[in-house]
């Protein structure tokens, strides 16, 4: 049995440009024989709030699933199927719980431009992927 080539394309924050990420996307495919793309759009909150809003979390849904229709529109035809997925917790544990499941052969991330006390305390995505991920990561300047 073959293995399945999947990347994963992790989708920011929406007011992010994503021309770059769209154009590393489409040509990792074509070089790389990629049969399926999923597309990760991470709600990045704990689960351990303690509190649960319906209409607040099905508001943050909806926009999540606007921005992979939108990010499947602007990639285009591609030779492959796209899947989005969205899930709500930490980026390092979600995608660390999805490449068990689906064992990309890359993933793809765009950087953000934290600099300073920002980059303290908020992080920066792709440098948790880079440390945690077992496949290559593929950093997208934005």
């Amino acid at each position: 049995m073959t293995k399945s080539k999947n990347v994963f394309v992790v989708l920011k924050d929406r007011k992010q440009n994503q021309t770059k990420l769209i154009k590393e996307t489409r040509d990792y495919v074509a070089t790389n024989n990629v049969e399926k793309i999923y597309l990760l759009k991470i709600i990045d909150r704990s689960e351990d709030l303690g509190v649960f809003n319906p209409e607040a979390e099905e508001i943050i849904v909806t926009r999540a699933e606007n921005d992979i229709s939108k990010f499947i529109s602007e990639l285009g035809k591609v030779n492959c199927q796209v899947e989005g997925i969205i899930k709500i917790g930490s980026y390092q544990d979600r995608i660390e719980e999805l490449s068990k499941q689906f064992n990309p052969e890359a993933i793809i991330v765009q950087s953000s431009k934290l600099s300073g006390i920002k980059k303290i305390f908020l992080g920066n995505t792709a440098s948790d992927v880079i440390n945690n991920a077992h496949c290559p990561v593929i950093i997208v300047g934005s």
